[in-house]
């Protein structure tokens, strides 16, 4: 028995010997990255207002796009323009001004004619986006992964138009804006 107990008691000396060991506690960081991404898909390229009336009706035209945008944004559209133009070369043809759509060498007739723009994320017509500076649709809009509808609307002259084939070109821009 006496040596059972001295034997219980060396090894009870020698026990705190192996208790000391090292441990570490391993610490795993995590990152990633979403690109953000806005854009305008499945859009139709040309718009066709068709057959303008004498002073420039024409009925709504739509077009149906998918906006996708992953964090708040900005919307502009701005049109090179200002307004659906007389494609000439003819000098006497192309409108007075910006607000004037008289066509210059032709009194009683325009050579230009407004049209509007609306959707979801806000609506303008071209007497407010003058050729060259963007007309906001909205600022800090939430993401969106939407099919929205644009409408397009002729704005009738109060003279007749000119014959011909008129043109615009619009920039629908989105802007992120990081969270």
């Amino acid at each position: 028995m006496k040596r059972l107990l001295l034997a219980t008691v060396a090894l009870m000396a020698a026990t705190p010997a192996f208790a000391q060991s090292t441990s570490s506690t391993p610490v795993v960081e995590f990152s990633g990255e979403r690109a953000q991404v806005c854009e305008v898909r499945n859009f139709d390229s040309v718009v066709d207002f068709g057959s303008l009336s004498n002073v420039g009706n024409a009925g709504d035209v739509s077009d149906t796009v998918r906006v996708f945008c992953n964090v708040r944004f900005d919307a502009s559209i701005e049109s090179a323009n200002g307004f659906l133009k007389l494609d000439t070369i003819v000098a006497d043809a192309q409108p007075t001004s910006q607000s004037n759509h008289t066509a210059q060498g032709y009194p009683g007739f325009s050579s230009a004619l407004d049209y509007s723009v609306s959707s979801v994320l806000g609506s303008a017509d071209t007497s407010e986006i003058d050729n060259g500076s963007p007309e906001s649709l909205g600022t800090e809009l939430d993401p969106i992964d939407q099919q929205i509808t644009l409408t397009y609307d002729t704005i009738p002259e109060t003279q007749p138009l000119l014959g011909g084939d008129y043109e615009d070109t619009i920039t629908l821009t989105l802007t992120p804006i990081d969270f």
